[in-house]
């Protein structure tokens, strides 16, 4: 079991290695002012840099002389997108974090520390309650048209084909009941999409007939 001041967290693939990280959180997202993708100087390789604020300045200095040679884990929304390891301490509000970056890695780390620097707060604009009786109405319109629409069905193919448009009715009948009798031992619930469906069943039969 892990230390009461850690957590055992993972990447943001499950598969990956866990790690063990401290429940303290030395710096927030609040106290980023950017990150942006770039490429280092000397090697031209993708990296990621990174300033902040004053606070976070003098936090972040104080923890990257502490722990120099450790991983520093970054967390967001519980998962940890990135842990580089402090080579040096770094003083002066700004940084990079190296390592096998691609162009798109480095896009990709650059926006989800701008996105932890976002605060992201839930404001309600506006709030309905809609009563069971609007979807009972709803539902009753749906088998209405439904009804009548295959009673308009049975009198055309009746009117155009005669005998052979009752033997058309008779097996248009046995399929919606067998479709209704799969619904029914299936347990389904009958939604107005699913009443579009049957009505567009009977169509394809009336078609194929």
């Amino acid at each position: 079991r892990p230390p009461a001041t850690s957590d055992v967290l993972y990447g943001q693939d499950d598969a990956s290695a866990p790690y063990l990280v401290e429940k303290r959180v030395i710096i927030s997202g609040e106290d980023l002012v950017d990150a942006q993708a770039s490429f280092n100087q000397q090697n031209n390789e993708p990296v990621v840099t990174f300033r902040f604020d004053s606070r976070g300045a003098q936090r972040f200095a104080q923890a990257t002389q502490q722990n120099v040679g450790r991983p520093f884990a970054i967390i967001l929304d519980n998962r940890v997108i990135s842990a580089p390891v402090i080579r040096e301490p770094i003083i002066g509000g700004s940084g990079q974090i190296s390592g096998n970056f691609s162009v798109q890695g480095a896009n990709d780390l650059a926006v989800l520390l701008r996105a932890g620097a976002l605060p992201a707060t839930l404001t309600v604009v506006e709030e309905r309650t809609v009563g069971p009786s609007l979807g009972a109405d709803s539902i009753h319109a749906g088998v209405s048209a439904g009804l009548i629409g295959a009673a308009l069905v049975v009198v055309l193919m009746i009117g155009l084909y005669g005998f052979f448009g009752v033997i058309a009715v008779v097996a248009l009948a046995a399929n919606i009941i067998m479709i209704m009798a799969v619904l029914t031992v299936l347990g389904s619930t009958l939604t107005l999409p699913g009443i579009a469906g049957i009505v567009l069943t009977i169509g394809m039969a009336v078609d194929s007939n």
